[in-house]
């Protein structure tokens, strides 16, 4: 499947939807280097155009909006529609200076209509809040609450192209420190750590519960890699467009309610067939088990389908599972791998998953049961 296709549909998904070392060695790795302040890059030129009604209207309605305008510090003009204007908002960057210019049309009943909003007259505290975003936002507005945590599909595609190219080294037995360094992430995404997940690593710390990371992802796309590598902490990652427009990765608690970058990427709405992916793991063969732990069992399933298979830290130890006393036993019969561990993970309450990563390398992703739950952006 061509590249564009794979992402018009990403694009569309996620619209409907999206250590052992101290903890501060684990800031000094990934802080970025000291910025500018935003204020100091970035300088926002706001002005206003209201497009009078082509029908008699309220005659005091442009008036009124004008002096409101111009009470916010805000240049606006009121005049009749020309035959090239656009109702909207666009900005143009000039070096240091962003201008954005808000053509708005007034309708008959006095109201400021846009194409995602209006202002009625009284809006006076939503119309503020609105200026403000434009100021420190430019014309995209604040991201939270929109499809691709608020970038434009330009900014995702080249995001989601960096983070596709693939990790060099083992990953495994690595500390959370090391594993982040090893994927030698793009410098221009600097990673952010929120003030909820310091507080998470420190009690983990203090706890003795910063573990290794058990996963070897070697040749793995590193925007999969980094969301593995997270969930082993409870952690999970996400773009973040700042008001100058450049983007940083924000590291926060899991919390299933919210958009996350995810880990892998459900193949059947790119395209792709599970068989093209994955033969061996669909295909028929006679299996038997006796006796063997899960924990010995993953690996004999890696052999026989010669697929990578990773299991959810965080779904082992919230239902509190030791793999190597889980015992399971099927009975020798002719049928596929992917039944025969869905058949066995289902005792234990767990659930596989075919993914693929950023490059469409398909791997088995082995999770507790969660149900459909509306994503919080």
């Amino acid at each position: 499947m061509n590249q564009p296709s794979r992402f018009s549909v990403i694009l569309a998904l996620l619209s409907v939807a999206f250590g052992l070392g101290g903890i501060s060695s684990f800031e000094r790795v990934v802080r970025a280097e000291k910025k500018v302040p935003i204020s100091k890059r970035l300088h926002t030129e706001l002005s206003v155009d209201l497009l009078l009604p082509r029908t008699q209207g309220n005659p005091l309605a442009g008036q009124k909006w004008a002096s409101l305008f111009r009470d916010l510090g805000v240049y606006v003009r009121v005049r009749q529609r020309k035959g090239n204007d656009t109702v909207g908002v666009e900005q143009f960057i000039y070096g240091t200076i962003r201008r954005v210019k808000v053509t708005g049309q007034i309708d008959r009943a006095g109201n400021i209509v846009l194409p995602e909003r209006t202002f009625r007259p009284g809006d006076t505290e939503k119309l503020k809040e609105w200026i403000k975003e434009l100021q420190v936002y430019g014309a995209q507005g604040a991201p939270e609450g929109q499809p691709l945590w608020g970038l434009k599909r330009a900014a995702f595609k080249k995001l989601y192209d960096d983070l596709a190219k693939t990790v060099d080294r083992d990953t495994s037995s690595l500390s959370l420190t090391e594993a982040i360094r090893s994927l030698e992430l793009p410098a221009e995404y600097p990673l952010r750590f929120t003030a909820a997940t310091r507080e998470h690593l420190s009690v983990l710390q203090e706890q003795q519960k910063l573990p290794a990371v058990k996963h070897n992802l070697r040749q793995f796309a590193k925007g999969t890699a980094l969301a593995m590598i997270l969930r082993g902490y409870s952690l999970s990652f996400s773009p973040r467009r700042l008001p100058d427009e450049s983007i940083e990765l924000d590291i926060e608690p899991y919390d299933r309610s919210k958009e996350s970058w995810p880990i892998g990427w459900d193949p059947a709405p790119l395209g792709l067939k599970r068989l093209s992916l994955a033969k061996k793991m669909y295909q028929a063969t006679v299996i038997e088990i006796h006796d063997l732990p899960i924990s010995k069992l993953i690996p004999k399933v890696q052999r026989e389908t010669e697929l990578d298979v990773f299991i959810d830290p965080l779904a082992i130890s919230e239902a509190g599972l030791n793999l190597d006393q889980l015992i399971v036993n099927f009975p020798r019969k002719r049928t596929s791998w992917s039944l025969c561990l869905r058949t066995v993970l289902a005792q234990v309450k767990l659930i596989q998953k075919l993914r693929v990563d950023e490059n469409n390398r398909p791997f088995i992703w082995v999770r507790r049961f969660e149900p459909q739950i509306k994503k919080k952006k």
